[in-house]
């Protein structure tokens, strides 16, 4: 089997998705829920109302 490589590009765009996604999308997310949870609202569609 043929080892699958990446180049620098493709591991930056990587890291930088990364670094977005811990960095900003997880503490939205996890506000969102902690909102919900405070007003007694954990279903799973809480947020499409």
């Amino acid at each position: 089997m043929k080892a699958m490589l990446i180049t620098r590009k493709g591991w930056q765009a990587l890291d930088k998705e990364l670094k977005y996604l811990w960095k900003e999308y997880r503490p939205e997310i996890t506000k969102k829920v902690q909102e919900a949870a405070a007003q007694g609202d954990r279903s799973e569609n809480a947020d499409k109302a």
